[in-house]
Parts: C-alpha cells; structure tokens; sequence
C-alpha cells in the first residue's frame, strides 16, 4: 500500500540513526554491471545492499533516445508505468486537489471515484495534459516525441505481452503530468567563495515526496542530444520532465513554494510548460544561471517553486522564485526575505519547511557550523541526516571536483520507508559518486 500524499509533507529522517556513523560515500562506476545496449543506448545496472539503480545511457534525437530508453527498460518502465502507477493512483484518487480544477471536471471525478478510482485519477492528468500539451509541443527538448519513442521501444522491447501503443503512450502522457498535481516539500543549498575550502561550487538537493512506487524505480538518466549539453536526470521510468539534473555546465534544485498562511500553495494554472518540463529544458539548454532565469523568464509559467541554480562557469548559486505573476532573484544578501534566516555570505539556502521557515535553528546551525568547510563530502554526510530532508533521493554536486554524490531511498512490501517508515529514507542511505565527465563522455555503442 502506497501512503504518499498530494499535498506538501514533513519527512522525518532519523538522525543518525541509520547509519550510525556519517552517510558512507561509495565509488558509483565501479558498482555498474552492463545489462544490454542498442543502436543509441547502453543500460547498466548497480546493485550495493538496498541500493538498486538502473543508469540508462541514450543518444540522438528526442524520439531516438526515447525509443532506447523503451527497448531498454521495457518490462522494468512498463510495471512502473503501468502497475505501480495505477496501485498509487488507486490509493490516492481521493486526494485529488480538485480546487485546482473546474467544476465540470469535479463532478466526472467525484463520480468516478464512486466506480474507479484510477479512471478518475486519468481523467484529472488528461485534463492538465490537454491544457498544457500547445506548451509541450513548442518546447525544445521535444517531450512528446520523446514519449511516444518510449512507448513504441517498451512494445518492440519483446518484453510486454500484447502490448498497446495507444494506451501505453497516454499513460506515459498522465504520469508525466503527476509534478502539476503533487506538492513537493525538499530543501536546497548553494555554498561557494569564502563558504568551501577552494571557492568552488557545493549545491545539495533533497527531495522529500512521500512514500509510493517512485523511489524503487529510481534511475540515472543520462542524455546525449543532438541538440543541447549532455545531463543527467535523476528520476524514474518513462519520465521525461525533470525533478532533479545537472548538465555539463549546471545543475537544478527545486521545492515547492510554500507558506503558512491559506491557501499555503502560490497561485498557480495549467496553461503553461509544465515546473518539471521548464527544469528539464534549462538543464538540456542553458550554459549558466544567467542562462536558466532569461529562460525561466520568457516562459509562461503555471505553478510556484523556488529553483536553485549553480553553474560551473561562475561557480555560484542562486535561488529562482518562479510562480505565475512573476520571477526573481534571490543571493545570499537577499534570500533572507524568503527564509526570515540570518544571511551567510556566499551561501544560498532553503529548508524543506514553507517559507519564512519556522524553523530558524536546523539548517542556519548546520550551515554556521559548517561554513567555510562547505564541501560535498561535508554537505552529502552531515546535512540531509540531520535536517531530517530527503526521503527518495538526496543529489549533491560539486563543480569544483565535476562530481555528483547520490543517495537513493526504498521502499519495502508494504509501501514504507521500512518497518519504521524511517530506515529506508534516502537520508539514511550510503551516497554513490560519480564523474561528471565519465557519464557525459561515455562512449557510442
């Protein structure tokens, strides 16, 4: 049983309970196990206690890499597509934000619940797909011929009996709509100059999503366009938006922008590129964060979020607060107008709680007590743990050394984070790191 929910959520972390000693830090590439490749991808396979990630290499067109992608994970992308994903619709029908959507659409909802529940969770995604899909279609990186490259490499993988195209493409199309939908609660962090010992650039992203099928399905995505940088996303099976990147030249943090007041979500509509369509676009296409906000800018937007973008040509970090009426910049002399927290200088941060945090000693101390030794090493060990933040996976990179530290969460039978709901959070899981180069370098089949 799933138990995530369609709202912003705490996630608890117990520190330093699981592991006892700081997060050990493993060597990524020497744990990679090659599974299959094809004409334009390779799949390997990692395997280290509880840690189970596929790395899926892909090259070409949007639709080529999609097709590869398909061919390669066909029957690991259709169970998650198909059975996880209509088990966690099933569970979570009923948490529909069915404010967000019309009247009309309420009603066919509310009634279908009464019939199922999954049909009714459909229908909400194919009504934000259909308001968004002008957007999907002018957007660079090509999504919806990526999906549909998907869709037709999982039915000629061999690996799905009777498998339909048809069905299977509009699934892909709903599921890609869920980040419209859910609320996520995750905490950033941008430290460089005077804050890390070479200057260089730290940045941290945990993402806090609850429990459900995602995290088992974990998979290191990493792209070879022919148009646009290398980059990786950090995200699931048939998921072509982005909730978690980097590129050869930056990476992307984001959160859900929040408050305490009512309604505590900005307001926000689904006539736009999707946050996690924008996020996947800025990674493929943009070169610094300068890049990233006249990028952000010159989209209509639909629903709030902080971004937080470093580069490796500035080797700096900054905080985008994206929502529909308008965008902005925040560094450190001025993040304390969205955080309420004591400005640091040379350091960017924002906890998983709704902003002004409540919370002024967590984050504030680790970052005090860190400051200055702010190094991925540092932030990957000691922050996630103790600020309680990053149930599905936690990224760290660092610009500096070109390399990325990830920590992946699981789930058991039962849909918990463990028989405590706790152990299995990826804030208590042993991070793997991995070259950027390697990953971007990596040669054709």
């Amino acid at each position: 049983m799933f138990r995530a929910l369609l709202i912003a959520a705490g996630v608890v972390c117990a520190a330093g309970q699981y592991p006892v000693a700081p997060n050990p830090i493993y060597e990524g590439a020497s744990l990679l196990t090659q599974i299959n490749s094809t004409k334009n991808g390779m799949l390997y396979h990692m395997d280290k206690d509880r840690f189970h990630i596929d790395v899926v290499h892909m090259w070409g067109s949007a639709r080529e890499m999609g097709y590869a992608q398909g061919l390669l994970t066909g029957k690991r992308a259709y169970d998650f597509l198909v059975n996880a994903l209509d088990e966690f619709y099933r569970e979570q029908a009923a948490s529909i934000p069915l404010g967000d959507l019309p009247e009309w659409l309420q009603a066919i909802i509310k009634k279908e619940l009464e019939n199922d529940a999954v049909q009714a969770f459909h229908a909400a995604l194919a009504y934000v797909y259909d308001r968004e899909v002008l957007y999907l279609e002018r957007s660079e990186s090509r999504p919806i011929q990526e999906m549909e490259g998907l869709a037709q490499g999982i039915c000629d993988s061999g690996a799905v009996e009777n498998c339909d195209y048809n069905d299977l493409v509009k699934r892909i199309k709903h599921a890609n709509m869920l980040p419209e939908l859910i609320r996520m609660t995750c905490s950033m962090l941008g430290a460089w100059g005077t804050a890390t010992p070479n200057g260089k650039l730290t940045q941290l992203r945990a993402l806090d999503f609850g429990d459900g099928p995602f995290v088992n399905y974990s998979s290191l995505l990493v792209y070879h366009p022919d148009s646009g940088y290398p980059f990786t996303s950090i995200g699931f099976p048939g998921i072509v938006g982005m909730v978690t990147g980097f590129s050869t030249h930056l990476a992307l943090s984001e959160k859900v922008w929040e408050t305490y007041g009512n309604p505590s979500v900005q307001p926000g509509g689904y006539d736009g590129l999707p946050v996690v369509g924008v996020i996947r676009d800025i990674v493929q296409f943009s070169k610094t964060k300068e890049d990233a906000f006249n990028f952000a800018y010159d989209r209509t937007r639909t629903w709030a979020v902080f971004m937080g973008v470093g580069d490796d040509t500035s080797q700096e970090f900054r905080a985008m607060a994206y929502r529909q009426e308008d965008l902005h910049w925040y560094g450190p002399q001025n993040i304390s107008m969205i955080t309420n927290f004591t400005a640091v200088n040379d350091v960017v941060f924002i906890d998983k709680h709704p902003q002004p945090s409540h919370d002024h000693t967590t984050m504030p101390d680790l970052v005090k007590q860190w400051d200055g030794n702010l190094t991925s090493v540092n932030v990957a060990q000691n922050f996630p743990r103790v600020m309680m933040s990053g149930d599905v996976h936690i990224a760290v990179f660092d610009y500096g050394l070109r390399t990325v530290k990830v920590a992946i969460g699981w789930i058991n039978s039962q849909g918990a984070y463990g028989a405590d709901d706790k152990e299995g959070r990826a804030c208590n899981q042993p991070f793997f790191e991995f070259k950027m180069d390697d990953l971007f370098d990596h040669p054709r089949p």
